[in-house]
């Protein structure tokens, strides 16, 4: 499940639940308006209709056949990310016949870091019919998303006899995503390259690896109480 969305659930849970536990503690007699609490409530309650009615519109102008209309429910689908409608929408759109249109729902996936839609990104960036423009907008996207799944097929268009343009664009990815596994390609490249971009560009993504913090290492025993009764190894 989308991590975003079950963030969001679990926020307007607490949100739900924060009014009915003031409630309980607040005088009876007082009127409903004035009761703590309760523009808490209709504010979330009256959320509802509009991110449906927003999600509707945005709906309507995707399916229209004018390619501004779509662009720019693309644009309304970004704003709505929470909502798993709304990704599955731009997703189409990141297949969309008009060019524009395309680029433009890569692009919204790179901003909201949109991990579900690597694979598909991935995908175009491979296929002979994608246009060289629409691959510098996936290569971007893909660094922005910064999924480690992207990490070999980057490294496989690095290694392609592919225009420099292309070739940096997946180096500064490899950058962004910040995968020390990237970095023994990186550095030959930038050691050995004939390509005074692409050295330049490889030595600047080696030192973002090189200076991003490393993950955070938890203590075996913090390890196994974080799986909880049932866990592996538990009697």
């Amino acid at each position: 499940m989308n991590r975003r969305v079950v963030a969001s659930g679990l926020i307007a849970l607490a949100v739900a639940l924060i009014p009915a536990l003031v409630a309980a503690q607040a005088p009876t007699d007082l009127p409903a308006q004035n009761r703590p609490g309760s523009g808490i409530r209709d504010r979330y309650n009256s959320s509802k209709p509009q991110t449906t009615a927003r999600l509707d519109d945005a709906v309507h102008k995707f399916n229209s056949d004018d390619p501004e209309s779509r662009i720019e429910a693309v644009r309304l689908f970004g704003e709505l990310q929470t909502d798993p409608k709304a990704l599955e929408y731009l997703l189409q759109a990141a297949n969309d016949g008009d060019m524009r249109v395309r680029i433009k729902g890569i692009d919204v996936l790179g901003n909201i870091k949109a991990k579900e839609a690597s694979p598909i990104l991935v995908q175009q960036l491979f296929l002979r019919d994608t246009e060289p423009q629409v691959k510098q907008h996936i290569l971007a996207a893909l660094g922005k998303i910064g999924d480690p799944r992207s990490v070999q097929p980057l490294l496989d268009v690095v290694g392609q006899d592919a225009p420099t343009p292309i070739r940096g664009a997946a180096i500064y990815a490899l950058g962004e995503i910040g995968d020390r596994k990237a970095l023994p390609k990186l550095e030959t490249l930038a050691k050995t390259s004939d390509d005074d971009n692409v050295r330049r560009l490889a030595g600047e993504a080696v030192r973002k690896i090189n200076e991003k913090p490393a993950p955070a290492v938890v203590p075996p025993a913090l390890a196994v109480d974080r799986r909880g009764p049932g866990g592996p190894g538990t009697p």
